[in-house]
């Protein structure tokens, strides 16, 4: 027999469903109560019972979501639910790659980039699922706007993305995994796009992002002005990597991969 804050709760629950929420704040919680009748007092004991018998999932101090288990239709998608944990976020990395069809690969977390001044949750269970990558608030841009079922959410564009797959590949997968993310995205390249992205994680981007391109025989007249920018000593290609590989002049490039 279910607990009497239980069952007031599932009637919250649905009141919520009702109005579309899948997350939602304890406040929430609260202004819904009065107009289903529950008194306040109850409200913080029927929410963690909610959350104890799997109805709903926390997801941070005060925020809650739907959970799969409870059999409402109101869960909300992995995306949303990042975006909830980090505002403001957007979906980015390897998760990006996926959405966009830059990889054939599956991740098994979701990442999202979040700029500098914002705190990422510490719950452990969440982070086994979701990565948050902080960057500064100049880089923090290349968003566009998707429908995930009936969320706006924020994840970066195609290029944006691969840009951020130069920089840390280890959250694409791999260094191979990006270049065929390159490869993938072919003759629909914004390269003005590309190049303004890169010129703002600075010269090593720049000329990874000119080494990747020269093997793709992109246009001189794009190659030409990545060469432009000035750079003192070889970097890494893969920032990741060992100390090892060709030294290749043209783009102060060390091919370690």
């Amino acid at each position: 027999m279910k607990n009497k804050h239980t069952i007031l709760g599932i009637e919250l629950l649905r009141a919520l469903a009702h109005k579309g929420y899948r997350i939602f704040s304890l406040q929430d919680a609260k202004t819904y109560a009065k107009k289903i009748g529950m008194k306040e007092t109850y409200v913080v004991e029927a929410i963690h019972l909610l959350n104890k018998e799997k109805w709903i999932q926390r997801l941070k101090r005060g925020l809650y979501a739907f959970s799969f288990e409870s059999g409402f239709q109101s869960y909300p998608h992995d995306f949303e639910i990042a975006q909830a944990l980090v505002q403001p976020s957007a979906i980015s990395h390897w998760t990006a790659m996926h959405y966009h069809h830059l990889t054939q690969q599956t991740p098994n977390r979701v990442f999202s980039i979040f700029p500098k001044g914002t705190t990422p949750p510490r719950h452990q269970l969440l982070l086994n699922k979701y990565q948050f990558i902080q960057v500064k608030e100049s880089q923090f841009i290349g968003l566009k706007q998707i429908w995930m079922d009936e969320a706006k959410i924020y994840i970066t564009d195609c290029e944006r993305t691969l840009i951020d797959g130069l920089q840390h590949p280890n959250y694409c997968g791999d260094f191979y995994e990006v270049l065929d993310g390159f490869k993938f995205l072919g003759d629909k390249m914004d390269y003005p796009k590309l190049i303004f992205y890169a010129k703002s994680f600075g010269e090593a981007c720049i000329k990874r992002l000119g080494w990747v391109l020269d093997k793709l025989e992109s246009p001189n007249q794009v190659l030409d002005e990545l060469l432009e920018t000035p750079i003192k000593g070889f970097r890494l290609l893969n920032p990741t990597g060992e100390q090892r590989g060709l030294w290749n002049k043209k783009w102060m490039i060390r091919e370690n991969i």
